[in-house]
């Protein structure tokens, strides 16, 4: 009795579960699949000081393994990543931050989170998001059949 009570005033408890790479993961869905499901963990990357946040794109069966090898490959080579990312936050860096890139982006770009598309397939949409300290804002580069398509600038 009390536990559908509990149910009545404040919901479903969330769906978490343990990946055997992801570890933690936090399901933001429903009962009912919808192509916006997704899992949500944290993860720590060499070379970034703080955890990301990782958003996996999935149903409630979980991340499969080439989800797992799409966020290994991105994380190998952190350097790539950014490079791929820098054509769509060339325009806006200047404009936010007043000053000229030197071209070493760690010195005002930190991870901060990324997404895993659907099924691990690049080219499904996913994104990247940096903080940029500078700026006070998040650049977010959003790709689309494999390509960065655009930036989001949010704060």
């Amino acid at each position: 009795m009390l536990s559908k009570l509990k149910e009545w005033l404040f919901g479903q408890p969330p769906v978490e579960r343990h990946h055997a790479f992801f570890g933690r993961m936090v399901f933001m869905g429903g009962a009912t699949p919808e192509p916006d499901d997704y899992w949500e963990c944290e993860q720590s990357v060499d070379g970034v000081k703080e955890p990301i946040s990782v958003l996996i794109h999935a149903g409630l069966a979980g991340p499969g393994s080439r989800q797992v090898e799409f966020y290994r490959e991105r994380m190998a080579d952190l350097d790539e990543l950014f490079r791929q990312c820098w054509p769509i936050f060339e325009p806006d860096f200047e404009q936010w931050t007043g000053k000229k890139f030197t071209g070493r982006w760690r010195d005002d770009f930190e991870l901060m989170s990324i997404e895993i598309p659907l099924d691990g397939d690049i080219n499904n949409s996913w994104s990247v998001c940096y903080f940029v300290a500078a700026a006070n804002h998040y650049f977010t580069a959003s790709f689309e059949r494999g390509l960065p398509a655009h930036n989001i600038v949010d704060g």
